[in-house]
Parts: structure tokens; sequence; C-alpha cells
């Protein structure tokens, strides 16, 4: 896995929230909360310091996220809130959709629109992307990327998001910098993992992690690391 410089694209920041052991749900898909308020407070202000915050539609129709930075005092600029939607699957009713007066909704999707009502609602802006080249589900990322960068001058990103699109971002080498917090907690090999399959077979093959800094937030750690920029040696 190669990471692909971000001169022409957003810089990607990933952000992570887990047990010790890398699990974001127990076997039963429970997940709020694995990590504390401390932490999640510092989750709002990362989202302030980013242009932009991407999820995709399996978080949403899960977690029902709102994505916006909720700070004491307001934050002075809301990020862009972007969903991946492949299929076209955005409830009506979500707090992405209902908030789009607060903070500007961009939904991503790989077909056009014409009879769905939330077409043309004030604060939500629609795109049409390509899927993915690979031919597998999904759209195509660097397309969407692309898209933020040019329409939107959109330098930075947070993706929150679930284990398949954390993996995709990851394995298309789009991710720069990750933000991993992890709660001091076990949930055992039948929790749900952070990352679906890597396609790792040797060590020689895994993706190098350059530790930036480490900061503590309650019980909770925050650890960042850089990408490696080429494959190991």
């Amino acid at each position: 896995m190669t990471i692909k410089p971000a001169m022409d694209r957003p810089k990607i920041t990933l952000k992570l929230a887990t047990s010790l052991d890398a699990r974001i749900a127990t076997v039963t898909g429970q997940s709020q909360w694995i990590t504390g308020p401390e932490s999640r407070t510092e989750v709002h202000r990362m989202r302030a310091r980013h242009d932009a915050v991407l999820t995709g539609i399996g978080t949403v129709l899960a977690d029902d996220p709102e994505l916006t930075a909720r700070l004491d005092p307001p934050a002075p600029q809301q990020p862009l809130r972007v969903v991946l939607d492949s299929a076209a699957h955005l409830p009506l009713d979500s707090k992405l959709v209902t908030t789009s007066d607060q903070a500007t909704l961009i939904w991503c999707t790989s077909t056009s629109l014409p009879d769905r009502p939330l077409e043309g609602k004030p604060g939500v802006y629609h795109h049409q992307i390509s899927k993915n080249r690979a031919g597998k589900t999904g759209l195509d990322l660097e397309a969407v990327l692309h898209m933020l960068r040019e329409t939107y001058n959109v330098k930075t990103v947070m993706v929150e998001t679930g284990p398949i699109l954390a993996t995709a971002f990851v394995r298309a080498g789009l991710v720069d910098q990750i933000a991993w917090f992890r709660a001091p907690i076990l949930l055992g090999g039948d929790g749900r993992p952070v990352f679906e399959s890597l396609e790792v077979e040797a060590l020689s093959q895994a993706l190098e992690l350059h530790p930036i800094e480490q900061q503590k937030f309650g019980r909770d750690v925050l650890d960042r690391f850089d990408l490696s920029p080429t494959e190991k040696a």
C-alpha cells in the first residue's frame, strides 16, 4: 500500500475511536459510547479545524450523526458535511438533513435524483459521482475528493466512518494522518474490528505509521500518526 501525495487533493485525517483491542462495537453492535466525554469534546474541536467532515451512509443509518462542531463558545464556522451514499438511501428525517440550515450538506450518490423531494432543499447540494474504478460497490473516492477541492475549495477533510469506508480510504492510499482515540476497555475477538481486510500477507506489506504525538483525554488516549509516504522496502 502506497500513500498518494496530497498535492492535488485535500489532506485526509481518519478519526478512529475504539477499545484498546481496536474494536468499534460489541458483537451486538453497541458502540455509544466507547470513548468518554472528554474525547468527544476533542472530536468537536477537530471538526471545527477541518474544512469538511466525511462519512458513509452506513454510519448515517446506524448512528444518525449530526457531524457538526458543537462547542462553547460556538465554532466560528461549521465544516461542510459530506455523505457518500451510492444508492441514495439518505433518510429525509436524518440529522444531517434536518440541520442543513445550520451546516451545509454535500450529498454524493452514483445516481441522479429527479424525483427526490430533498433535491433543492436549502443547504443540501447533490453531486453525482461515478462508482469506484475497481468495479466494487461504493463511489470513486478520488473523484469525491477532486470535487470537494475544485467546487468547494476544501483543503482538509476529517473522515468519521465505519470499517468499510475507513478501509477503502486506507487501501486507496488516501489517508495522510490517523487520529486514534482508544478507551481502556477490551471487547474481545467477537467485537467489531475498526478495519476490514487490508490483504496484508507479510509484514513487509504492512502500512507503516509514524507517531506524531500522544494526548490523554479523561480516561482515553489519543495517538496521532503520519502515514508512510512509500511502501516498506
